[in-house]
């Protein structure tokens, strides 16, 4: 675990290097001549002397230290609004001053946002917040679990309904627990406007996954959400899924979608055997002729990599702690690790190991990253004493790895495929990068007593992975899948396509059971509007969800696997 220390060196870096994403255009037209209606309300830039609240601004509750202060990490210009590490311990929200919003029904309110987490978890949760009674009554916009991932640096946006006579509102950013569980959560350029009357949205703020290593003839799931940002309810629209090179794989008709409502849409195709070894991106597309801002109807790119058809997997780990040094130590500029994994992980032999894939969350794109794989096996069970000799190793990769911003599969196929005969199995890796990037955690788990895996990094030179120096050993090791080419005598079955999860009592009034055959990655619960009111990152197979205080009604609960996006219906009853 590990405060930061930011100093004006590391801001400027952290501007330097970490890219901003726009989610939606601002007063920009269609390309025909026409401009979107939209007009600014407010507009906060926090352009104030560092170290005081913003003039107007209100800290309730526990006085958790809020400022300015002259950085630009949320992606917008210095100075921004800071809220740092301290001992303060309670419900806190800080107020904005109350804006006039007569005569209006429809509002989009959006600003820059970065958390960077503390590898600790007691609890808290952080959260948007809008009142239209002067502070009597609060209504919940945005909240999630703080967990242990940062929030990556970004716009974020949120379309509110004024109730009817309303004439001024106040928002407020709030953060129940202990502050001492955050590094820094920064705020900048707040713009609160009108919409247009025609928007319909898929950008990186709706979510768009499914499985990223498809089998060649196999039909594969894609999961797409979209959003009416605009005053008019909307039918004439179809959302496509489509290929970086222009081409349509799959599309849906739309249904009818009202203001600030989400819609959820299962896009299926079918990878044809071309694409085996080609990486290959998709996005969603919305086709809407009367959108106002279609700047806005593109989805992020999916990177997609196309499995021959007598490929299995093997998934190993089951924790859920997100490490910065294993396999890859981005803090440090050059890394060394190596992690074993066992014969009744793995479950199959006489087969060759084809790719491996890492599940890793990024504040970042860091592109072409060089990476250097070795495995081999060994008769120790524990790496306490030091390194496997490298020398006894097989190298299986030496290229160049993408990892792209957000939480991802990283998945890396193997130069050489790796012929595995039954013993522990060890991954050695090595990585160097001529920059520190912070925000890089690895999916791990922890084998307490075990001695796992073993490490070295430094910032002053690269490593030669033959002669390796000496490092540390950790009980933690990273969660991965094994990719392997199963001959026609094997005694391996490939794995279904599909994962099955049960979700129980359905309805459910205190406690809703997630019970899976593989691990599920994340969770996330949507209300009837679309709004996420459940968010955890999970890494195993069971999970239990506290629906006690939820409002009763329909909820969709949204699991990510390895293998892709499961969404089911719950009722939560009281």
């Amino acid at each position: 675990m590990k405060k930061l220390i930011i100093t004006p060196l590391l801001i400027l870096f952290l501007f330097s290097s970490v890219a901003f994403l726009s989610i939606s255009a601002f007063g920009q037209g269609r390309g025909d001549g026409f401009t979107a209606s939209v007009d600014t309300i407010m507009y906060e830039g926090f352009n104030y002397p560092a170290g005081q609240l913003p003039p107007g601004w209100i800290l309730d509750g526990a006085q958790a230290p809020w400022s300015v202060n002259n950085s630009l990490m949320a992606g917008g210009s210095a100075p921004e609004l800071y809220l740092g590490y301290s001992f303060a311990s309670g419900s806190s929200r800080l107020i904005s001053p109350a804006i006039n919003i007569e005569n209006i029904h429809e509002l989009c309110l959006k600003y820059k946002q970065y958390l960077i987490n503390y590898q600790a978890d007691y609890g808290e949760i952080i959260g948007l917040d809008v009142t239209f009674d002067g502070g009597q009554t609060w209504q919940a916009v945005w909240e999630q679990p703080l967990g242990l991932l940062d929030i990556p640096q970004g716009e974020f946006e949120y379309y509110l309904s004024v109730p009817e006579g309303a004439t001024s509102m106040q928002y407020a950013f709030r953060y129940e627990g202990n502050s001492y569980a955050i590094n820094m959560w920064v705020i900048d350029n707040i713009i609160l406007e009108t919409v247009p009357d025609n928007d319909l949205l898929c950008t990186s703020y709706c979510h768009f996954d499914g499985n990223t290593t498809p089998k060649a003839g196999e039909m594969t799931m894609y999961f797409a959400e979209i959003l009416n940002g605009g005053k008019q309810t909307q039918t004439n629209y179809t959302v496509k899924l489509m290929r970086e090179d222009g081409v349509e794989l799959a599309s849906a008709p739309g249904e009818s979608i009202a203001y600030g409502e989400k819609k959820f849409y299962l896009l299926q195709c079918t990878p044809g055997a071309e694409y085996i070894g080609n990486p290959t991106n998709v996005y969603v597309y919305i086709d809407f002729a009367q959108d106002e801002i279609p700047e806005n109807n593109h989805s992020k790119n999916l990177m997609i990599n196309v499995q021959p058809v007598n490929t299995a997997t093997t998934q190993i780990g089951s924790g859920s702690w997100p490490m910065i040094y294993l396999p890859y130590n981005f803090f440090n500029l050059y890394s060394l690790t190596q992690s074993l994994y066992f014969p009744e992980e793995i479950g199959m032999t006489g087969d060759s190991i084809t790719g491996i894939q890492y599940t890793c969350q990024f504040d970042e794109d860091v592109p072409n990253i060089p990476i250097q794989i070795w495995m081999g096996e060994t008769n120790k069970h524990n790496l306490s004493e030091g390194w496997i000799d490298p020398a006894t190793l097989t190298p299986v990769f030496n290229g160049t790895v993408n990892f792209a911003k957000g939480f991802n599969n990283i998945y890396i196929p193997l130069d050489n495929a790796y012929e595995y005969h039954g013993g522990n199995l060890v991954v050695y890796s090595n990585k160097g990068y001529t920059k520190m990037v912070i925000g890089t955690p690895f999916i791990s788990s922890i084998d307490t007593g075990s001695n796992r895996s073993y490490a070295s990094e430094r910032d002053d030179a690269a490593f030669d992975p033959m002669n390796p120096p000496t490092g540390y050993s950790t009980d933690y090791y990273p969660n991965i899948t094994l990719f392997y080419s199963t001959s026609p005598n094997s005694i391996t079955d490939i794995q279904k396509s599909a994962s099955a999860i049960s979700l129980f009592p359905n309805p459910a009034n205190s406690i809703l059971s997630v019970r899976a055959d593989e691990i599920v990655l994340e969770i996330k619960m949507f209300n009837t509007l679309g709004q996420v009111v459940y968010q955890k990152t999970v890494g195993n197979k069971q999970h239990e969800i506290n629906v006690s205080n939820f409002n009763p009604g329909v909820y969709l609960v949204q699991m990510l696997t390895p293998k892709g996006l499961i969404t089911q219906k719950v009722q939560v009853a009281k």
